[in-house]
């Protein structure tokens, strides 16, 4: 456990320095100096782009982790690794064929109520690429046993880069357009740094003699698509929904409270990085008595770091709400609801929709 406790540590650390920051910008220079109107538009085109990002990868960040351990002389690995290079571009160029043939149909679609969403469609679509391929090159480092440098780029970078656009914008040096526009361009600055990085630890070697389970391997990529990225889409589609339903601007008083309640996941998503990977190599050497420890520690500790964690935001969550304008003042049961479901994952992963539908119900009432 010396180097899951090690990475774990300096994770969470990473982890809530930008759980901080997003604090910081969603508590205070968001809801004070941001019409609600945009952020929730903002909210909008990231939970959208987040519910493409998993499609757009094609299950690569995890199979590249599952099997990556597998293969053992490095000309089966670089096939392995081009294979897991180019399988997302099987997916990314006929979705990108569609949105350019059939724009105006998805832009409909996600503008139904709200107008303001329709001319910024591409923003979608550009930030869950770059979502997907960051997440296909923290992967590439996770194998490598390399966790913490794309855990701050994945938790601090873009939150900091929020918060210089917002000062910017609250001092009028920027107008609102300019600030999306940043914001789309601090996601692929983000995946090229990830790129360079993860090419440091290992510069790929192109070969395309893939390995014989290549098969196996497109298969499962394809299953974690329709079954591990599910618990992703959910967490996600409910801010799509609402937009589609009622005024945007519900969607900026929904992601307040789910922030709030987001933070008892950080000691999950922390440990996370490193114990997959680990997990993965485990499993492929078949050693059962050390993934079983791994299991009952890693759990053990997340189900008493979480539930420390819930009791003590539900505590003080009056007091929260007291600091923020009345308009966002609305949102009490959501982070009730959604905080209870986060302090149970990942038992209640495929069941996200339990959660979402009522949360929504809340907020038409």
């Amino acid at each position: 456990m010396g180097i899951v406790l090690k990475q774990s540590l300096n994770n969470t650390m990473i982890t809530y320095v930008g759980f901080g920051i997003g604090a910081l910008n969603t508590l205070f220079l968001y809801t004070n100096f941001m019409e609600d109107q945009y952020y929730g538009l903002i909210q909008v085109i990231w939970s959208a782009s987040a519910v493409l990002m998993p499609i757009l990868a094609f299950g690569v960040p995890n199979t590249l982790i599952k099997f990556y351990s597998g293969f053992e002389d490095e000309k089966t690995q670089d096939g392995f690794l081009t294979l897991m290079l180019l399988l997302p571009l099987a997916l990314i160029v006929p979705i990108t064929l569609i949105s350019y043939f059939a724009y105006d149909t998805i832009g409909d679609l996600l503008s139904n109520k709200n107008s303001i969403v329709k001319d910024y469609v591409w923003y979608i679509f550009l930030i869950g690429l770059t979502m997907a391929y960051f997440e296909v090159f923290y992967a590439w480092a996770r194998i490598r046993m390399k966790s913490v440098f794309g855990n701050f780029m994945k938790e601090i970078f873009c939150r900091v880069g929020q918060t210089l656009l917002l000062i910017l914008l609250i001092f009028e040096v920027i107008s609102i357009e300019f600030f999306i526009k940043a914001l789309v361009g601090f996601y692929i600055l983000r995946m090229l740094i990830m790129k360079l990085y993860a090419y440091r630890l290992r510069m790929p070697k192109l070969s395309f003699q893939f390995p014989e389970n290549t098969k196996s391997i497109i298969q499962y990529s394809t299953l974690i698509i329709v079954g591990g990225s599910t618990a992703i889409i959910l967490l996600e589609v409910d801010k799509v929904m609402i937009n589609n339903f009622i005024e945007i601007e519900n969607v900026a008083y929904y992601a307040v409270a789910g922030f709030i309640a987001t933070v008892i996941a950080v000691p999950s998503r922390s440990m996370h990085q490193i114990t997959y990977p680990l997990t993965a190599e485990h499993l492929n050497k078949k050693d059962n008595v050390s993934l079983k420890k791994l299991y009952q520690k890693s759990s053990l500790t997340l189900f008493i770091v979480a539930g420390l964690l819930f009791l003590l935001i539900l505590l003080n969550l009056d007091d929260l709400y007291n600091m923020l304008p009345d308009k966002y003042r609305g949102g009490f049961m959501i982070v009730f609801g959604s905080g209870w479901r986060k302090s149970t994952m990942p038992y209640w992963e495929t069941t996200t929709l339990f959660y979402t539908i009522p949360t929504i119900i809340v907020l038409f009432c």
